[in-house]
Protein backbone atom coordinates (compact mmCIF):
# COMPACT_ATOMS: atom_id res chain seq x y z
CA UNK A 1 0.00 0.00 0.00
CA UNK A 2 2.76 2.46 0.93
CA UNK A 3 4.62 1.65 -2.31
CA UNK A 4 1.47 2.43 -4.28
CA UNK A 5 1.06 5.77 -2.50
CA UNK A 6 4.71 6.67 -3.10
CA UNK A 7 4.36 5.72 -6.76
CA UNK A 8 1.21 7.80 -7.19
CA UNK A 9 2.75 10.77 -5.36
CA UNK A 10 5.86 10.68 -7.55
CA UNK A 11 3.70 10.46 -10.67
CA UNK A 12 1.52 13.41 -9.62
CA UNK A 13 4.53 15.59 -8.84
CA UNK A 14 6.21 14.72 -12.14
CA UNK A 15 3.26 15.89 -14.28
CA UNK A 16 4.37 19.57 -14.32
CA UNK A 17 7.80 18.50 -15.59
CA UNK A 18 6.26 16.40 -18.35
CA UNK A 19 3.79 19.17 -19.26
CA UNK A 20 6.56 21.76 -19.60
CA UNK A 21 8.09 19.72 -22.44
CA UNK A 22 11.12 20.61 -24.49
CA UNK A 23 11.70 24.16 -25.66
CA UNK A 24 10.54 24.67 -29.26
CA UNK A 25 13.30 25.36 -31.81
CA UNK A 26 12.94 28.05 -34.44
CA UNK A 27 15.40 27.86 -37.34
CA UNK A 28 16.46 31.37 -38.33
CA UNK A 29 16.56 32.36 -41.99
CA UNK A 30 17.95 35.73 -43.07
CA UNK A 31 14.41 37.15 -43.38
CA UNK A 32 13.18 35.83 -40.04
CA UNK A 33 16.39 36.88 -38.29
CA UNK A 34 15.99 40.44 -39.55
CA UNK A 35 12.29 40.54 -38.65
CA UNK A 36 12.98 39.38 -35.06
CA UNK A 37 16.04 41.60 -34.56
CA UNK A 38 18.84 39.02 -34.79
CA UNK A 39 22.14 39.84 -36.44
CA UNK A 40 24.12 36.96 -37.97
CA UNK A 41 27.69 37.52 -39.15
CA UNK A 42 29.63 34.86 -41.06
CA UNK A 43 33.31 35.51 -41.80
CA UNK A 44 36.47 33.64 -42.76
CA UNK A 45 39.26 33.21 -40.21
CA UNK A 46 42.11 31.42 -42.00
CA UNK A 47 40.96 27.86 -42.69
CA UNK A 48 37.93 28.29 -40.43
CA UNK A 49 34.55 29.95 -40.64
CA UNK A 50 33.44 32.13 -37.75
CA UNK A 51 29.74 32.56 -37.04
CA UNK A 52 28.34 35.11 -34.62
CA UNK A 53 24.69 35.37 -33.62
CA UNK A 54 23.51 38.44 -31.72
CA UNK A 55 19.94 38.49 -30.50
CA UNK A 56 17.58 41.17 -29.27
CA UNK A 57 17.50 42.04 -25.55
CA UNK A 58 13.81 41.07 -25.34
CA UNK A 59 11.50 39.04 -27.58
CA UNK A 60 7.74 38.59 -27.67
CA UNK A 61 6.97 41.20 -25.03
CA UNK A 62 8.94 39.96 -22.03
CA UNK A 63 10.79 36.82 -23.09
CA UNK A 64 14.41 37.29 -22.03
CA UNK A 65 17.62 35.57 -23.14
CA UNK A 66 18.42 32.72 -20.75
CA UNK A 67 21.04 30.50 -22.46
CA UNK A 68 23.26 30.48 -25.50
CA UNK A 69 25.42 27.84 -27.01
CA UNK A 70 26.68 25.97 -30.00
CA UNK A 71 26.48 22.42 -31.28
CA UNK A 72 28.08 20.17 -33.84
CA UNK A 73 25.92 17.93 -36.03
CA UNK A 74 27.12 14.93 -38.04
CA UNK A 75 26.21 14.23 -41.68
CA UNK A 76 22.71 12.99 -40.78
CA UNK A 77 21.92 15.74 -38.25
CA UNK A 78 22.74 13.93 -35.00
CA UNK A 79 24.31 16.00 -32.24
CA UNK A 80 28.00 15.19 -31.79
CA UNK A 81 28.80 17.88 -29.22
CA UNK A 82 26.82 20.63 -27.48
CA UNK A 83 27.99 23.54 -25.35
CA UNK A 84 25.40 25.56 -23.39
CA UNK A 85 25.99 28.48 -21.06
CA UNK A 86 23.59 30.34 -18.80
CA UNK A 87 23.41 34.03 -19.67
CA UNK A 88 23.66 36.61 -16.91
CA UNK A 89 20.76 39.03 -16.56
CA UNK A 90 22.39 42.09 -18.11
CA UNK A 91 21.27 44.86 -20.43
CA UNK A 92 23.53 43.86 -23.33
CA UNK A 93 22.31 41.87 -26.30
CA UNK A 94 22.95 38.11 -26.01
CA UNK A 95 25.57 36.54 -28.28
CA UNK A 96 26.66 33.11 -29.42
CA UNK A 97 29.97 32.62 -31.21
CA UNK A 98 31.46 29.58 -32.92
CA UNK A 99 34.24 28.48 -35.26
CA UNK A 100 34.40 25.46 -37.54
CA UNK A 101 37.16 24.27 -39.87
CA UNK A 102 36.00 24.37 -43.47
CA UNK A 103 35.90 21.15 -45.47
CA UNK A 104 34.78 18.72 -42.77
CA UNK A 105 31.52 16.79 -42.60
CA UNK A 106 30.23 18.46 -39.42
CA UNK A 107 27.68 21.27 -39.27
CA UNK A 108 28.00 24.08 -36.73
CA UNK A 109 24.86 25.38 -35.06
CA UNK A 110 24.51 28.38 -32.75
CA UNK A 111 21.50 29.24 -30.63
CA UNK A 112 20.03 31.60 -28.07
CA UNK A 113 17.21 30.46 -25.78
CA UNK A 114 14.55 32.98 -24.75
CA UNK A 115 12.65 32.20 -21.58
CA UNK A 116 9.18 33.70 -21.13
CA UNK A 117 7.49 34.51 -17.80
CA UNK A 118 5.98 31.53 -15.94
CA UNK A 119 2.43 32.18 -17.12
CA UNK A 120 3.73 32.10 -20.73
CA UNK A 121 6.44 29.44 -20.31
CA UNK A 122 5.18 27.50 -23.35
CA UNK A 123 6.08 30.53 -25.51
CA UNK A 124 9.80 30.09 -24.68
CA UNK A 125 11.87 29.39 -27.81
CA UNK A 126 15.34 28.38 -28.95
CA UNK A 127 16.38 30.46 -31.96
CA UNK A 128 18.99 28.52 -33.90
CA UNK A 129 21.19 28.92 -36.97
CA UNK A 130 22.46 25.65 -38.46
CA UNK A 131 22.73 26.57 -42.13
CA UNK A 132 25.11 29.43 -42.81
CA UNK A 133 24.86 29.11 -46.61
CA UNK A 134 22.18 31.83 -46.75
CA UNK A 135 24.51 34.30 -45.02
CA UNK A 136 27.51 33.51 -47.27
CA UNK A 137 26.05 35.26 -50.31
Amino acid sequence: MIRTLIFLASFIFSIPVIAAGVIEEVELSPDLAEKLGFEIVVSSEGSSTMVEVEGPKNLNDGCLPARSGNLLLDEVGNEVAVYITELPKITESPKALGYIVRGNALTLGLFIDYSCPKNRALESRRYIVTSIQAWNS
